[in-house]
């Protein structure tokens, strides 16, 4: 059999260690990633091996050479530009005239691949996919099979509602040739994003194979140094070089260790280094090539590459350090701190915990190093929520982080592009804004700042004047809660994808933004007056008329001064005797009744979301209020969305109707996606929302409580499970096991349908925990069904594998 060793990784996320390192070289225990999976293939007897290439594709060839050294015969394919994982395998086509396996040069795997090889053959695949259990499978293809192992869904990358599993796709797979038939040569196609699915599509049989063994995609720093303490602990069966000369420490030849130095497995020390006096090593100590130590200095569970030097009464804890690097005296570089090739460190010098400097940079004495040598400090990649990107002020979200996100942001835009900015009437929220601007144009963005506005009204900005992106700052949530949040809208004013997160994420991480001549900077332009389209636009969607006509008294609550000085004229113009509440809407329901109101209504601070009151001081609940936006979108007569979360009498209203239904996540961008071409929408619109109500009241000769009344009645009952992030993907992949044979959803979550209901389980993007909804005839039995998933959940968690 032949195989192909995908090695054209850039290794993004793995900077600075990848700056002049194609992914597959970075070193293992003082050997490239690669030769790890050379050595797997040659213990299988696969010893004809396509290597693809695409970044710095010498580096590899002149480490690896014709693979003779090895015990193998290395066959080079090298793309100009890329091609993506399949295209690369195709690239190789002429040389693939058998079944032949695929594996990547940037993971670290045990797995025995003759069972993977005989499961493939016995199921007469067209391809197999070997897979693997993980506790947190967000940046991997989640995959479901069938009992005899048939694939029968694959999720890339997937948001924690979307993981129906914790089975991961490893990206080793055994194939046949005629799969590469499937699509060109020379276009850009990936196995997971377009093969895997179109070999579904066709219904070619395509299987699962869950390997047991050890298994590690090299994708960040962090992972990058645990694989590499799984090896000295033995989780994975690989050769170390050297000899064990302590129990848990390997060296190779030609150490020097002098008297006094304290090693404390487990520990790996490469050819050529010296450690001198009173010096401590380990434990998970990993030190390459000809690597000096001076007296005195300290390492403890970090990696250094070859030929560094470390000053005496140096520190190291939990650093990567790459080659050719020097330490000065009593310099200290702390946890998941990486300092690139040939940087200079000066005495005294602190490096703090997560910071990453570049390549050949230099940090001077006693300077205490707080961000990175490029743009910012490093930081998770995994920035957005469900919301936007959210946090404390100024301890999570600070304008330096704002302005980093924002530089990220725009340059995933087009050349040139120009990016409205607006922000709520919160002091801080002005302070992000401003840093926000600057960033952008200082890459080349030009910026529309629109000024202080509601987020409904900033979306519908975007959209208006044709910006190529949106970004609105609001503090979130009410009371003592202190949040700030950063939306971000496309052309469309709908929130970004997720496909563009991920893209603004890996900017971010990468720190690596364009910086223009002072010639080529954006442009600055200020928008005034931007409500009075927006509230023309609200009012020209109603029915003025028919609601003036009806006189209706209201009572009016918000927070925020800004979205009142927006709700009170709209009021006004409709005729409205508006009631004011000032001192907090915690009593609201009474002051509509002793106020003989018609509604009652509390919007939120960004304006998006809402409370409504009927005339009986009665306030809706969540499901009802979703109940009766759908049946004021109805006029439209527009595709509808439907979210998982509503209850099933909007369905059926919206079929009786004669609509079309789309049922989506119960996210913003999925509801507002379905109705993109109206310019507005009742979903995460608090102020069209409510005129919209009060026009089907109006035209309906009824009145608010009445309408709650005239809709058939339905139960539901909400909660939520505490669930580490770790067992969430198992508990889930539990899940569906157990529901094999019941008709199910999984749109968001898992949805699973009963005679007279149903229970949706979704485990939260931000937060450990799952929550539950549920639904049925009765209260009663909404809660026990609730109930029971709750206890399934508690259950599943606590159980191993």
């Amino acid at each position: 059999m032949k195989a192909v060793i995908m090695a054209g990784g850039k290794g993004t996320r793995l900077r600075p260690l990848t700056c002049h390192l194609p992914k597959p070289m970075v070193p293992l225990l003082g050997r490239p990633c690669m030769e790890y999976s050379i050595d797997l293939l040659k213990r299988y007897g696969i010893t004809e091996i396509a290597i693809t290439l695409q970044y710095l594709p010498q580096v590899i060839k002149n480490h690896f050479g014709d693979g003779s050294e090895y015990g193998v015969r290395l066959h080079y394919f090298e793309e100009t530009s890329p091609l993506g994982t399949a295209g690369s395998v195709k690239n190789a086509e002429e040389f693939l005239d058998e079944t032949f396996l695929v594996i990547s040069g940037d993971a670290l795997t045990d797995f025995d691949l003759n069972r993977a090889i005989a499961f493939h053959q016995a199921k007469q695949a067209i391809g197999t996919l070997v897979l693997t259990q993980v506790d947190v499978p967000l940046e991997y293809g989640v995959v479901m099979t069938e009992q005899d192992g048939r694939i029968i869904r694959f999720l890339e990358k997937p948001s924690w509602s979307e993981v129906f599993s914790d089975t991961v796709n490893t990206g080793i797979y055994v194939l046949e040739p005629e799969i590469l038939k499937l699509f060109e040569r020379g276009q850009e196609f990936d196995f997971s994003k377009d093969l895997f699915p179109l070999v579904m599509g066709k219904n070619l049989p395509l299987y699962g194979y869950v390997a047991e063994g050890y298994w590690s995609d090299i994708g960040n720093l962090a992972q990058y140094r645990q694989t590499q303490f799984d090896m000295l602990d033995g989780r994975v069966d690989v050769k170390i070089n050297g000899n064990e000369v302590f129990p848990d420490v390997w060296m190779e030849d030609d150490v020097t260790i002098q008297k006094g130095v304290q090693i404390v497995g487990p520990a790996f020390i490469g050819e050529g280094t010296v450690i001198n006096e009173r010096a401590k090593i380990g434990p998970y100590a990993i030190l390459g090539r000809y690597n000096w130590v001076e007296p005195g200095a300290d390492m403890e569970r970090s990696v250094m590459w070859d030929r560094n030097y470390i000053g005496s009464s140096a520190s190291l804890s939990g650093a990567t350090l790459c080659h050719g690097v020097r330490i000065g005296e009593g310099a200290t570089v702390c946890e998941d701190a990486v300092v690139g090739e040939k940087s200079w460190i000066g005495d005294l010098a602190v490096i703090r915990p997560g910071i990453k400097i570049w390549p050949q940079k230099a940090v001077g004495a006693s300077t205490v190093q707080q961000s990175s040598l490029i743009w910012g400090k490093s930081a998770s990649c995994r920035l957005f929520g469900s919301e936007g990107i959210c946090g404390i002020p100024n301890l999570e979200i600070t304008p330096e982080l704002a302005g980093k996100v924002a530089s990220a942001f725009g340059s995933c835009l087009p050349q040139g592009a120009t990016v409205s900015v607006s922000c709520d009437e919160h002091p801080f929220s002005s302070i992000l804004k401003y840093s926000v601007i600057s960033s952008l144009l200082a890459i080349g963005v030009c910026v529309r700042d629109i000024g202080t506005t509601l987020a409904p009204i900033a979306r519908y900005e975007c959209r208006r004047s044709n910006s190529q992106g949106g970004i609105h700052i609001r503090k979130a949530g009410t009371g003592n809660e202190k949040r700030v949040v950063l939306q971000f809208f496309d052309h469309e004013g709908l929130p970004i994808d997720k496909g563009m997160e991920r893209k603004v994420e890996n900017a971010f991480v990468q720190e690596d933004f364009p910086r223009p001549d002072t010639k080529s900077l954006g442009l600055l332009e200020t928008s005034f007056q931007i409500a009075d389209p927006y509230v023309w636009e609200v009012l020209s969607r109603a029915d003025v008329e028919a609601i003036r006509n009806r006189g209706f008294k209201v009572v009016f609550h918000c927070e925020s001064p800004q979205v009142m000085s927006v709700m009170h004229p709209v009021l006004e113009r409709l005729g409205c005797h508006v009631i004011t509440v000032f001192n907090g809407g915690a009593m609201l329901e009474h002051v509509v009744t002793d106020n003989k109101a018609d509604l009652g209504i509390q919007l939120d601070t960004s304006g998006q979301t809402f409370r409504i009151y009927t005339e009986t001081g009665y306030r809706l609940s969540e499901a009802e209020t979703i109940v009766l936006q759908t049946l004021v979108a109805l006029k439209d007569q527009s595709p509808m969305a439907v979210p998982v979360t509503a209850p099933s009498i909007v369905e059926e209203m919206i079929e009786q109707a004669g609509v079309p239904i789309i049922r989506t996540k119960a996210v913003f961008r999925s509801l507002l996606e379905v109705g993109k071409l109206n310019p507005l929408q009742v979903h995460s619109d608090g102020v069209y929302s409510l005129v919209s109500i009060m026009e089907y009241i109006a035209k309906s000769d009824t009145t608010l409580h009445a309408a709650i009344e005239r809709l058939p009645k339905f139960h539901m009952s909400t909660n939520e499970v505490a669930c580490p992030a770790e067992a969430k993907g198992r508990v889930m992949r539990r899940l569906m096991e157990e529901m094999q044979g019941q008709q199910l959803e999984l749109i968001d979550g898992i949805k699973v349908l009963t005679e007279d209901g149903w229970a949706l389980i979704v485990p939260d993007s931000e937060k450990a925990l799952f929550k539950v909804v549920a639904q049925s005839s009765s209260r009663r039995k909404a809660d026990e069904l609730a109930e029971e998933y709750k206890n399934k959940i508690a259950l599943f968690q606590s159980q191993a594998n």
